[in-house]
């Protein structure tokens, strides 16, 4: 919408302008200006440059505000000061100073465009970015273990830190508290874990697959708190991926194992980052070669129809106006080797809210 900003007001020394004939100079207007500012932060009040009038022609200054978001209106005279008043975040316009004659002629327009940013919408905020190897460097028996404040949970006696990640012997469950990245109970979650099998892959199938684990419970609830994981192996030349997830509660521990899908051409890579997000009863999860591209951008960037993400939905389920009970106080993360010939060692553990 467009609206005079102010009214007409004669140009300083402008009268009607001589009589005559031969040529007339023409008017120019000063170059075009702009401004932008954050969301939150204040418009600056507009002065305009001086137009360029050798024949005297300027009588009056009309300025006009169009705007193409919001409702941003300014007030002055003259070339100015024009002080805005009315904006937002996320108004957009400009602010035209249009040049006349005495009989009320356009002569020239001069522009100046405004905008404020729009707030911030909601992301992915990162919460925790764990060096496992950077930890101190432990031995840690069957049990509970603390180390360096986090909580480890293993079957078997294993190792974590001083330059090296976290070990899961060959069927033993290792798990990592990281309760700390999740504090609101209303918040989609992620957790991105970057496994590297050091050793090399020992052989192929099943009977050689790497797990990468989300736990909302620690070693002594599995089976009966929501869980998922993502499972790939080596399949000829391809990296095979599946989601493997549970229902709650099941009291089983034993996981419902997705279709497949064949990361083409990567079945020698030994470092994947496996990525699981959580959004109450359902599990998007998916394997990448870098941290990068396991980072999305948006949720929408998750919640796609690619075939590399696997959608898990966990059955019987009903919530209304509560705090979920798939949204635990305690949240844990680890890996299972299935095979002491292809082993997995966690490396980092990267957890983000939607916010």
């Amino acid at each position: 919408m467009a609206y005079p900003a102010a009214p007409t007001y004669p140009a300083p020394g402008g009268g009607s302008g001589g009589g005559g004939g031969g040529s007339v100079d023409p008017v120019e207007p000063p170059s075009p200006t702009s401004q932008n500012v954050a969301a939150g932060g204040s418009l600056a009040a507009v002065t305009f440059g001086s137009f360029s009038d050798a024949g005297g022609r300027i009588a009056s200054y009309a300025a006009t505000v169009t705007n193409s978001a919001g409702s941003t209106s300014f007030s002055g005279s003259g070339l100015g000061a024009y002080t805005a008043s009315g904006a937002s975040d996320g108004s957009a316009g400009t602010l035209s100073l249009t040049a006349r004659d005495a009989a009320g002629d356009d002569l020239a327009t001069a522009v100046h465009t405004f905008r404020r940013a729009a707030a911030p919408g909601e992301t992915w905020v990162q919460t925790l970015d764990l060096d496992v190897t950077a930890m101190t460097s432990t031995s840690l028996s069957a049990g509970s273990t603390t180390v360096d404040g986090r909580v480890i949970q293993t079957d078997a006696s294993e190792t974590v830190g001083g330059g090296s990640g976290l070990t899961a012997s060959a069927t033993q469950d290792v798990l990592m508290e990281v309760s700390d990245a999740f504090t609101e109970q209303d918040r989609a979650r992620m957790v991105i874990l970057k496994i590297t099998i050091p050793a090399g892959i020992g052989g192929s199938g099943t009977g050689h697959a790497v797990r990468g684990r989300l736990y909302a419970g620690g070693l002594q609830t599995l089976g009966i708190t929501p869980s998922c994981q993502s499972r790939y192996y080596q399949n000829s030349s391809n990296m095979r991926f599946q989601a493997q997830y549970q229902a709650r509660p099941s009291g089983s521990g034993s996981f419902t194992s997705s279709s497949s899908f064949d990361h083409t051409g990567d079945g020698s890579v030994t470092t994947w980052y496996t990525r699981i997000v959580m959004l109450r009863g359902t599990y998007y999860v998916s394997i990448h070669k870098t941290l990068v591209a396991a980072t999305p951008a948006s949720l929408d960037a998750v919640m796609d129809t690619s075939a590399d993400t696997i959608v898990c939905g966990i059955n019987s389920y009903q919530t209304i106006g509560d705090s979920s009970p798939f949204f635990p106080a305690q949240t844990y993360v680890g890996l299972y080797n299935q095979s002491a010939s292809t082993l997995g060692v966690l490396e980092q553990v990267v957890c983000y809210v939607f916010q």
